[in-house]
């Protein structure tokens, strides 16, 4: 079994943080006074298509190349500021390195997919306290719709010799919908790690298994066996 995580809100809880980050970003470098941090209404909740987004409704022309990576590197930099103010700030969601460590040590592959950039997304893994170095990975800036980078993780995961490439038995592990419809857009299986609003909107979107951390080893387990199945 490959077991794929999403980084803000399941491995980290930094939503929030990155919210406020892209709120920043957006004032600062575009101008834009108010901006929604509602991902679903973006065409893909990823950094990039954001990014893409934000410029063209300010300019009305598609954004280059150099015009992204201006928003991604005062991203980052707020993000750093932010951690070096507060460096409590980011922590990882409780039991986060646990299961990790208990999926490797069963002889099932982990991998990481994420909608966020790499060096803000390596950053938060760092900050908190997450070792993710040997672990397969795929960024935002490897591809903008989430289910692509998803695919893109599980193909490292493969080439890494973490999964084997005939093992249909994948799960993703995330917070968002958006999470949850490219589990669905590639037909493997989906676990939640949310509460509150999200939860609620996870269950009522179908997803039969949420859980609001990672303490319970063996019932998160359980529900990853089953959903792969």
């Amino acid at each position: 079994m490959l077991v794929i995580f999403d980084i803000d809100g399941t491995l980290c809880r930094t939503s929030q943080l990155d919210d406020d980050c892209w709120r920043l970003v957006a004032r600062e470098v575009l101008g834009i006074a108010s901006m929604s941090t509602d991902w679903n209404e973006y065409p893909h909740s990823t950094d990039e298509s954001i990014a893409s987004a934000l410029h063209e409704r300010v300019h009305g022309v598609e954004a280059g190349r150099e015009d992204i990576d201006v928003l991604r590197d005062r991203f980052v930099s707020i993000l750093q500021d932010a951690q070096e103010a507060s460096p409590d700030l980011m922590k990882q969601t409780p039991g986060a390195s646990g299961i990790i460590a208990r999926l490797h040590s069963e002889g099932h592959g982990v991998a990481i997919a994420t909608g966020g950039w790499t060096p803000s997304a390596r950053f938060k893994l760092q900050s908190c306290g997450i070792e993710h170095d040997s672990i397969p990975s795929a960024f935002a800036c490897d591809a903008h719709p989430r289910a692509d980078i998803i695919e893109i993780a599980r193909k490292r995961a493969i080439e890494q010799g973490v999964h084997a490439e005939d093992d249909s038995s994948v799960v993703y592990v995330g917070d968002g919908l958006w999470d949850l419809i490219a589990a669905r857009q590639l037909g493997i299986g989906f676990v939640g790690l949310a509460s509150g609003q999200r939860e609620l909107l996870l269950r009522e979107a179908g997803a039969n298994d949420v859980f609001p951390d990672f303490l319970d080893e063996a019932r998160f387990l359980e529900a990853l066996r089953e959903t792969s199945a």
